[in-house]
């Protein structure tokens, strides 16, 4: 007997395709419609702003459900030539534990090799800040082969301890 999309629950991947978006409005409008779903991560006003207008000229790609709806993008930046760095991840909260951030970090990475990068980084809460949410963030970039490099206490701000997270390419 085959089990329905209710039983498989989370864990059941979706049928995503990754697109390239190069229109700057895009990226900003995709970029705060995901966000803005994601208060537990992006609930700093001034901070999500600051991604939306920061996306518009990084390159960017946004998972496409069936449907052709966006449930998800990524973001990236290249420092020193050789170093890429993921600087914003989102995906709809119905759709966390799907596959979606998984295949939108490999697209990154593969425009990050192609790019001639050797390393990607990624900056999330530490773990001293003890946030549930952020314990699973750390978990998945974990899962995808991200290991912990440093936290920064003072790169945000005293609350928000910063952890600088790294793999190889």
């Amino acid at each position: 007997m085959l089990k329905s999309d209710a039983d498989l629950g989370r864990n059941m991947e979706v049928d995503v395709s990754i697109v390239e978006i190069k229109d700057s409005n895009k990226k900003s409008q995709f970029a705060e419609e995901i966000l803005r779903r994601l208060p537990e991560w992006f609930g700093i006003e001034k901070a999500l702003i600051e991604y939306v207008n920061c996306v518009a000229s990084l390159p960017f790609w946004i998972a496409l459900s069936r449907d052709g709806r966006c449930i998800g993008f990524i973001s990236v930046k290249i420092h020193y030539g050789h170093t890429g760095d993921i600087y914003a991840l989102g995906v709809l909260p119905e759709y966390h534990r799907r596959g979606i951030g998984r295949l939108l970090v490999a697209k990154a990475e593969e425009y990050l090799k192609n790019n001639n990068c050797k390393y990607i980084i990624v900056k999330t809460l530490s773990e001293m800040a003890e946030y549930e949410p952020y314990e699973r963030t750390r978990k998945f970039y974990r899962s995808v082969g991200f290991e912990e490099l440093i936290t920064l206490t003072e790169m945000w701000d005293s609350e928000n301890p910063c952890l600088i997270m790294i793999k190889k390419l």
